[in-house]
């Protein structure tokens, strides 16, 4: 690979190193279960869900890493 190369994947592999934690600490929680239900609006809701639990639990880390 050539540095210019090497530089742009070294931008972005900070910014997918990022999204790829946190999907993988949502999978963690998850333990393995597949999201069953019929119909996108309670899929949606599952999901955003999910999303705010892992918020939470990342705001009350970084709060209290803080010592807010």
């Amino acid at each position: 690979m050539s540095e210019e190369e090497k530089a742009l994947n070294r931008e972005r592999s900070k910014t997918r190193c990022r999204v790829e934690h946190i999907f993988g600490a949502m999978y963690q929680k998850a333990h393995e279960r597949v999201m069953r239900g019929i119909g996108l609006v309670r899929a949606k809701a599952r999901i955003g869900l999910r999303n705010l639990a892992y918020n939470m639990t990342r705001y009350g880390y970084l709060a209290g890493a803080k010592g807010v």
